[in-house]
């Protein structure tokens, strides 16, 4: 390969977007004879975007060879179409990726593309202190990629809960202590919950400040069972069932396995949160910890 401006090889066969190799329709346009051959036999790697692939007299001459055919006198030149990036491809991609989003095209980048399909991943996004910048890729020759970016504006119409007033850590929150909003704002890659049901009745991890959109990280859901309360516990063995109660030494929401003490017998075991103080234990794996 030779690393040459695609303007250098005016000459040169263009060679099709979704090729990965240069195959024999590539090259019979300029090797008489070559046309007689299945036309998606490979001959060589396929050059990157901007390259052109030499064919030398040699090289020719083996190929020929190969298929019992006279070699062209000169040598053969390849490469892939490029094309400069047009804003409204652009546009198109990002629209695709946020449909309803409000885009601005503020700059790109210049250097011509290879023909393909144009993808801008949301994860490519991203807003810094010079504005926000989009990094996408062009497709082609199978599964390669081509980098591309774009300086943009972008605001998409979400839907908030927001704290109505500060939100203290630890504390349960009510439905009148948050509201629905409806913004334009920069895409965010964090989870936000967009009901009150998704909020209300979960505590607060941190400190919310008051009309600050409540993100799903910010939030936990309240223990089921509390460290040093009385719980029920349902011993299973079997087809037998046993109630009892203990007290629990871990704090916990459903699913969770926390330890438990048994208090006429001063033993410890594990159980499975079940629902607001109740436990539940598989007696044969317990054992005489329940006795």
């Amino acid at each position: 390969m030779m690393a040459f401006g695609a303007l250098l090889f005016a000459n040169c066969l263009a060679l099709g977007a979704a090729s990965d190799r240069v195959t024999a329709a590539d090259l019979a346009p300029a090797f008489p004879g070559l046309e007689s051959i299945p036309p998606d036999t490979p001959l060589g790697l396929a050059p990157a975007p901007g390259v052109a692939r030499v064919f030398r007299v040699p090289e020719l001459k083996r190929i020929a060879g190969n298929f019992h055919l006279a070699a062209p006198a000169g040598e053969i030149c390849i490469q892939r179409t490029m094309t400069k990036l047009d804003p409204a491809r652009l546009l198109a991609a990002m629209e695709k990726t946020l449909p309803g989003a409000r885009i601005e095209i503020l700059d790109f980048s210049r250097r011509p593309i290879p023909e393909g399909d144009l993808e801008f991943p949301l994860s490519g996004l991203r807003e810094g202190a010079a504005g926000a910048f989009w990094n996408g890729n062009v497709h082609y020759g199978g599964n390669r990629l081509f980098s591309i970016w774009a300086k943009v504006s972008v605001w998409v119409k979400v839907q908030r809960v927001v704290a109505a007033t500060d939100l203290q850590p630890g504390n349960r929150i009510g439905a009148d202590q948050i509201r629905i909003e409806t913004r334009e704002e920069f895409p965010e890659p964090e989870a936000f919950p967009d009901s009150i049901n998704q909020v209300a009745g979960q505590l607060a991890r941190m400190p919310i400040r008051a009309g600050t959109a409540i993100r799903t990280a910010q939030l936990e859901a309240p223990k089921q069972v509390l460290s040093g309360e009385t719980v029920t516990v349902d011993v299973w063995s079997g087809g037998a069932h046993l109630k009892l109660e203990a007290r629990a030494e871990g704090s916990g929401v459903h699913g969770q396995t926390i330890p438990v003490l048994n208090p006429a017998t001063q033993k410890r075991f594990w159980a499975r949160i079940e629902g607001k103080g109740r436990v539940s234990v598989d007696g044969s794996t317990a054992g005489s910890h329940l006795n």
